[in-house]
Formats: C-alpha cells, sequence, structure tokens
C-alpha cells in the first residue's frame, strides 16, 4: 500500500478538489434549473388543461343556458298546429268515407216572430221538397207518425241518407224525435231512410207561412216556420 505524505502527496489532491466540488456544484445547478424548467413546462401544460377544461365546461354551461330544449318541446304542438289542411286525410271533414250526401245533425231554435228547424249535411246538399199533409207516415212501412200539433209539413231530401253504408254507421246519431214546443214548431220526427229518400214530419201548432232556404259551410237545409198569432 503506498503511503501519500502530507507534504507532496496529498497537495495534488488538495489542489484538485475545489474543481471537483465546483463541478459537481454545476452539475447540480443545472440539473436543477432543469428540473426547473421541467416542473415549469408540466405546470403550464397543466394549467393549459385545466382552462381548456374550464373553457369547455364554460362554452357548455353557455350552452345549456341558451340551449332551447323547453322551447322546442313547446314547439312541436305549433308546428302541429300549424300543418296546412292538403297534409290532413281528405275525408277528414266528412261522415262517410263513400261519396253520398249525409245527414250528420238536426237542430232547433226560437227567434222573434219565427222557430226554426236546420237539417246538416256532410258532403253537399241534397235536394228537398215540403209539403203540407194532413197526417206524416213511415217510408216504407206506411203506418201514421204520431205528431203533436194542427198542422203537418212533410220534409223530404231526395238522394240522401243519415246512415254510411261502408263503413257501416249511422252518420246522424240523434233522436228520432225533437219535441222543443216552440210556439209554431212542437216536434221533428224522423220519417224514413229508405233507397236514397230521407224523411222528416214537422207538428206545427197551427197552420202559417214558412219559408226554405240553404246555409254553407256547413251545408245545411233550413225550414223556417213563423209565429202564428191566434185571434
Amino acid at each position: 500500500m503506498t503511503e501519500i505524505t502530507l507534504n507532496h502527496d496529498l497537495c495534488p489532491y488538495l489542489d484538485t478538489l475545489p474543481r471537483v466540488l465546483k463541478t459537481r456544484r454545476i452539475q447540480v445547478l443545472e440539473m436543477g434549473a432543469v428540473m426547473t424548467r421541467l416542473i415549469r413546462g408540466a405546470g403550464l401544460v397543466i394549467i393549459a388543461v385545466a382552462l381548456a377544461g374550464c373553457g369547455s365546461n364554460a362554452a357548455g354551461s353557455a350552452g345549456a343556458a341558451g340551449s332551447p330544449g323547453p322551447a322546442s318541446s313547446s314547439a312541436a304542438p305549433q308546428t302541429a298546429a300549424t300543418v296546412s289542411p292538403a297534409a290532413q286525410p281528405a275525408d277528414v271533414s266528412r261522415a262517410c268515407q263513400q261519396a253520398g250526401k249525409y245527414l250528420t245533425a238536426v237542430r232547433t231554435a226560437r227567434h222573434a216572430g219565427y222557430d226554426r228547424v236546420v237539417f246538416q249535411f256532410s258532403g253537399g246538399r241534397p235536394a228537398v221538397t215540403t209539403e203540407r199533409v194532413t197526417a206524416v207516415y213511415a217510408d216504407p212501412k206506411g203506418t201514421t207518425i204520431s205528431l203533436p200539433g194542427h198542422s203537418f209539413l212533410h220534409v223530404v231530401f231526395r238522394g240522401a241518407s243519415g246512415f254510411c253504408p261502408q263503413p257501416a254507421h249511422r252518420t246522424w246519431t240523434g233522436p228520432n224525435v225533437l219535441t222543443p214546443r216552440y210556439p209554431q214548431l212542437l216536434a221533428v220526427a224522423a220519417a224514413g231512410d229508405f233507397e236514397g229518400y230521407l224523411s222528416f214530419g214537422l207538428g206545427l201548432s197551427a197552420r202559417g207561412p214558412y219559408h226554405v232556404s240553404t246555409l254553407t259551410a256547413p251545408d245545411r237545409i233550413v225550414i223556417d216556420v213563423s209565429h202564428v198569432t191566434s185571434k
């Protein structure tokens, strides 16, 4: 083993020690600088990612706040309500899919000086005849229909019906006899629906003038019977 003396052998080592320590210090400082740059770079990346996430969340929040979600659900009925009539089935307003004139309603009303009965149809207005009679007979049975009053009108619609053959159902579901008991119009009774002839009988309190007219949208035939002043 070589023996190192203080005066000659140790001195060179002592001379190189400051340089070694200096080099080690520089390396440590350089490594520290590198680590600092890495940490700073990583921090910037983390901050950028966080900001991006916050930005997307903020944008999402703003989009949610301005999103027309509820409005779109409430807008659907408006769209449905504004559908053009052409988009609807062609026979929506018809009482029967088969072509023809079909009775859909019979209504009565009292007015100043006259009483009114209205016959409403789908598919157009049929031809109508009215006749004063001493009695109203059921078609086709021929039996007498009991009506109150002292005067009677026989009303016949030609080429009309209150029954749809295809699909089979009644287009007029009202009662066979209406009894409004107005001053002149006392009763309206169904008198027949046979082979394209639809008939009714009107029971009137007295013999007096009457008037037949038509209305459209919907198609109606109106019979007004004037009040008769008893002497």
